[in-house]
């Protein structure tokens, strides 16, 4: 057994991070207030703490509501490099058209130096009581390589954001964002950019009504468990593909 923190500081709309009671883990304990409870979770693999507690409302908890969580702090601008270009070479076009990926849905940069299709990561906010809304502000991006030299993704920057395309209460959760733009005819895309959910990005996923994880079936035990870690604060489903969402978009939509 393990003992909760009381919460009695924890103001509305603000989010701690501490040392898990339960497993000892080095901040991997984070509990947010809203409407007067208080969800938590431990994020280190193996621990099972979390869950929701409802606290006694009193004026000294609504007086912060202009506190905002760590997704909503202003990150560092990122700077588009000199050797990005908005002109598209045939053989980055051949790889949107052999991959489903509609390049009037996002804009897409290439990456002249590194010979990479770019997907720029747009700031996040989560507003309280509406879905992720993407800004126009540009924080990060992540390119897949056209040639076969080099890792196949890289990460431009360090902003911790998923990359999102599309605007429905309809939630995809994929790996990679060429993936995320092709699933986004169904819903909204969202890509992980990687097979993990970290705090940062579970606080947006569960601002969408309807979650559906979808990962390939060698992925499906870390599928399932990340779908009843975001099950826990919205509705979700799990999607175990049979092929890449990027070569069959509509695989991800419920037989």
């Amino acid at each position: 057994m393990y003992d909760l923190p009381e919460f009695d500081d924890l103001m509305e709309y603000q989010k701690i991070r501490i040392n898990c009671p339960s497993c000892g883990g080095i901040k991997t304990f984070t509990a947010t207030r809203t409407d007067g409870i208080i969800l938590y979770n431990c994020y280190k693999a193996g621990c099972n703490v979390s869950g929701k507690k409802r606290m006694l409302s009193s004026s000294r908890y609504i007086r912060q509501k202009s506190i905002t969580l760590p997704t909503q702090e202003k990150k560092q601008d990122f700077k588009i490099p000199d050797h990005f270009s908005v002109y598209l070479p045939k053989k980055m076009l051949k790889y949107c058209n052999e991959n489903n990926i509609d390049t009037n849905k996002i804009q897409l940069y290439h990456d002249v130096k590194l010979d990479r299709a770019v997907f720029p990561i747009f700031d996040i906010k989560t507003n309280q009581g509406s879905l992720p809304i993407v800004t126009p502000r540009i924080v990060d991006a992540v390119g897949r390589s056209l040639s076969k030299y080099g890792a196949k993704w890289h990460r431009y920057a360090d902003s911790g954001l998923p990359f999102i395309c599309g605007n429905s209460e309809t939630c995809y959760v994929v790996e990679d964002s060429a993936s995320a733009v092709a699933v986004s005819q169904h819903g909204t895309g969202l890509a992980l950019l990687g097979t993990n959910l970290s705090n940062e990005v579970l606080d947006i996923v569960v601002k969408y009504p309807y979650v559906i994880v979808c990962l390939d079936k060698d992925a499906s035990s870390k599928a399932i468990r990340m779908k009843n870690r975001i099950a826990q604060f919205t509705r979700a489903n799990v999607k175990l593909l049979e092929v890449d969402p990027k070569e069959n978009p509509k695989g991800v939509l419920n037989d």
